[in-house]
């Protein structure tokens, strides 16, 4: 529902955004600048909630969400138009436009902020942030080192930790550079880094199969090229 609403300036760049990621040009685009309101709701994010009748309090305009997204950026480092496009438009995906930020299936506990993390992740992350650290590994207990034995309230208190929007719209952002165990995220698979600063779709195929570590559909690779499209308008009109 979010992927069919592009707008005239966007749609104009489309052949050039096409050519990028099925190509491997020589350089990266030029850095992304902060993404305003505007930019987010050409990219598939909510213009407002009032439609979100499911679970309101989960869903966030694009207003909202942008100072959380441009902030995550900041503190990841993170600045090229590809790497950008890719962990945007999987927050988009998975969060419905930002509609909400947990899997409410009672098949999987634990699971959510805008990046959907599961509870393995979810767990490491509450560990990896100062501010909550604390609080989850007194949750977990014996089982800190355990996600598999905490049991399912349990993992949606920790949940519960990383979803206050400042870590959550991060997260696909601390996936990305400091998950696992050595701390480096999907840094060091071969070849992706290079693929996603460049803005080629294999870059970002290899960035939703083998750090993702999901399957590439239509439907996740439109709203990935709908969101580089907006990032390249958004750098030329600065250039």
């Amino acid at each position: 529902m979010f992927v069919s609403n592009l707008v005239p300036s966007v749609a104009s760049i489309l052949l050039v955004s096409d050519f990028l990621v099925n190509a491997a040009p020589c350089r990266p685009p030029p850095p992304a600048s902060k993404l305003t309101a505007a930019d987010l709701i050409q990219m598939g994010a909510l213009a407002n909630c009032s439609a979100e009748t499911q679970f309101p309090a989960e869903c966030r305009t694009a207003a909202q969400a942008a100072p959380f997204v441009n902030q995550g950026f900041n503190k990841y480092n993170i600045t090229t138009v590809g790497e950008k496009a890719a962990l945007l438009s999987l927050m988009l995906f998975e969060s419905g436009g930002f509609a909400f930020d947990i899997n409410h299936s009672l098949n999987t506990p634990g699971q959510g902020t805008r990046a959907e993390l599961t509870f393995p992740f979810i767990l490491e992350y509450a560990l990896d942030t100062p501010s909550v650290a604390a609080q989850a590994r007194a949750l977990a207990g014996a089982n800190a080192t355990d996600p598999a034995a905490v049991p399912a309230d349990t993992e949606n208190a920790i949940r519960a930790l990383v979803l206050p929007d400042a870590l959550s719209f991060a997260s696909a952002m601390w996936f990305y550079k400091q998950s696992g165990a050595a701390k480096t995220g999907c840094t060091a698979t071969p070849g992706m880094i290079a693929g996603l600063q460049r803005a080629t779709l294999p870059g970002w195929e290899s960035y939703i199969t083998d750090c993702v570590g999901t399957t590439v559909t239509d439907a996740r690779q439109a709203i990935y090229e709908q969101t580089l499209a907006v990032f390249l308008a958004q750098t030329a009109a600065a250039s």
